[in-house]
């Protein structure tokens, strides 16, 4: 290749590259990542944080866990107290929102954020928006 075809090469590798990277899905990233979402968000987690609420609090913990086949299993613990619930997860069909059935009730969340580490997402079921973080066990 002579030289102006590979700065020409060159260049439209990055620029391609710049336009790849910043297309993330969700409002807080991440922009790019190697694993599915579903990769990703299966898994053991703990909730830190719904609305202005920080967990673990006073011996209350809140926990979820995303199996690959759409299994959902939420935990509630309070001072060796522990209740648990089953039911189903899936993503909205341009993954962008993320639905959880527990015990026939169905909420609707926008995903926000989604890494190996971090869920966070939003809930407007009540007439109100109200962020929820967690972060993988």
């Amino acid at each position: 290749m002579t030289r102006p075809t590979q700065k020409l090469v060159v260049a439209l590798t990055i620029v391609t590259a710049l336009n790849f990277v910043s297309c993330g899905k969700y409002e807080d990233g991440p922009n790019f990542s190697l694993r599915t979402k579903k990769a990703r968000i299966a898994g053991e987690w703990e909730i830190v944080r719904i609305g202005n609420q920080s967990y673990p609090d006073n011996g209350y913990s809140i926990e979820l866990e995303f199996d690959k086949d759409g299994d959902l299993k939420f935990t509630y613990n309070y001072d060796g107290y522990s209740y648990s619930s089953s039911g189903e997860w899936e993503f909205s069909g341009d993954k962008e929102e993320l639905e959880l059935t527990l015990d026939g009730f169905i909420t609707d969340f926008e995903i926000l954020r989604l890494t190996n580490d971090e869920l966070w997402m939003e809930d407007t079921s009540q007439g109100q928006v109200v962020e929820w973080r967690l972060e993988k066990k």
